[in-house]
């Protein structure tokens, strides 16, 4: 059994800046995560000027900001003509060193903070999931299953990273509220040409629905997130991406990414 003073269930973006901060104040750590590998794909792409912030306190900051995409300013859109632009830096420089809102993939992220952590000493311990944990006078006793079979692992703390289907949140009952939208939402990865290719975020607005794009490389590759309004007429979809085309903005153009 490993020893640790704390065991972290959820290696995502949480659970990994967690386990850095505790390694470098010299905390025994464990961190583990049921899935085999990290998560693929951009999935959340923003990060603000806090973390960054706090990024600094950790030497990553400057690291962080190099391997992502500085979004300079917001274009508001609507019906077609971009009617605002609100420019980060002169709203935020006064308040931050990091005036702008970054756009660094997930998968990425991730990346560079497994390695930060694994040069800690830390190791994330993958396919391994926590099963259940029962409180004890002086902590918590953890059931694993991990490649070698079960374990427990005696612990004064847990922490649970591991999203709104956490064990530890369903064991403490503390559910996960939100709430459903009869909107139809769409997320996709694209190539985008156009006015929108210009390295800052775009929001666009029309009748009841709305497309934001966040430009995430230098080369033209954004994440387009956005819904529909049901009275419209369904657009043309493709078999690459669960929608390529049809959203309300005549001023920009994009085609599917791989």
């Amino acid at each position: 059994m490993k020893q640790a003073d704390i065991l972290i269930a959820g290696a995502g973006p949480t659970g990994l800046v967690l386990a850095l901060w505790l390694a470098r104040a010299g905390v025994a750590v464990r961190i583990v995560d049921r899935a085999a590998a990290p998560g693929p794909g951009s999935r959340a792409m923003a990060v603000q000027a806090r973390t960054l912030e706090l990024y600094r306190q950790l030497g990553l900051a400057d690291e962080v900001a190099a391997a992502g995409l500085r979004n300079p300013a917001l274009n508001i859109w609507a019906r077609g003509a971009r009617r605002a632009r609100l420019e980060f830096g002169a709203a935020g420089r006064a308040l931050t060193p990091y005036p702008f809102v970054l756009i660094y993939p997930q998968d990425y992220h991730e990346r560079l903070l497994i390695r930060h952590l694994e040069a800690a000493g830390v190791p994330v311990e993958r396919a391994t999931e926590l099963l259940g944990f029962e409180t004890q006078a002086d902590g918590v006793l953890a059931r694993l299953r991990g490649p070698g079979g079960e374990e427990r692992c005696a612990v004064p703390w847990l922490v649970g990273c591991d999203g709104a289907h956490s064990a530890v949140r369903q064991q403490l009952g503390t559910g996960f509220e939100g709430g459903t939208y009869s909107q139809t939402f769409y997320v996709a990865d694209v190539e985008v040409a156009g006015a929108a290719a210009d390295g800052e975020i775009h929001a666009s607005f029309e009748r009841s629905d709305f497309a934001l794009l966040l430009s995430y490389t230098r080369d033209g590759m954004a994440r387009l997130i956005g819904a529909i309004d049901p009275t419209r007429p369904r657009p043309a979809m493709s078999s690459r991406s669960t929608m390529c085309t049809g959203v309300p903005s005549p001023a920009w153009a994009w085609k599917c990414a791989r």
